[in-house]
């Protein structure tokens, strides 16, 4: 899988269900509190729009087992020679506060090398709703990239059929 789309999955699962380094018990997030199994719909934007990361939206069943398999991934996102650690700086009903602070980065099929950076993103609940905005600030990539919010939008629509 190219690494650009493998930032972009463990953005949306570590968005929604982690904002904790590993030695952390992720179910203390108060702003995650009663995420559930069930239809859900999940956009993902940048600001400002950046024609090499497209736009994407999906709607579909999370089971609790899906669920427990994303915290799990969450934990272990980036490849295996990088890693994200993340600090929580706040952590409330309605949103939460994190910095990822990532090593510099080289993906040679893109063509691209950045160097490490602190990334800041918080994690809102609209409260009385399942619905939640995870927003990272990524830093510009220089020649590459300009500095962007990615933006990931879950909502959940009801049960799973059947």
């Amino acid at each position: 899988m190219p690494h650009y789309k493998r930032w972009m999955i463990v953005a949306a699962a570590a968005g929604l269900m982690a904002a904790a380094p590993a030695s952390t018990d992720l179910s203390t997030l108060s702003v995650l509190r009663d995420v559930k199994p069930g239809v859900w719909s999940h956009s993902f934007t940048t600001i400002p729009k950046n024609p090499a990361v497209p736009n994407q939206m999906e709607k579909g069943c999370v089971s609790s087992a899906q669920l427990a398999a994303m915290l799990r991934e969450s934990l272990a996102a980036g490849t295996s020679d990088q890693q994200c650690p993340i600090t929580v700086e706040s952590n409330a009903m309605t949103r939460a506060q994190f910095t990822m602070r990532c090593p510099s980065i080289a993906i040679e099929a893109l063509g691209i090398t950045a160097p490490g950076a602190d990334i800041p993103g918080t994690i809102d609940r609209t409260p009385g709703q399942d619905h939640w905005v995870v927003s990272v600030k990524t830093p510009a990539v220089p020649g590459v990239t300009p500095a962007a919010v990615w933006r990931h939008e879950y909502r959940r629509l009801g049960a799973c059929p059947g």
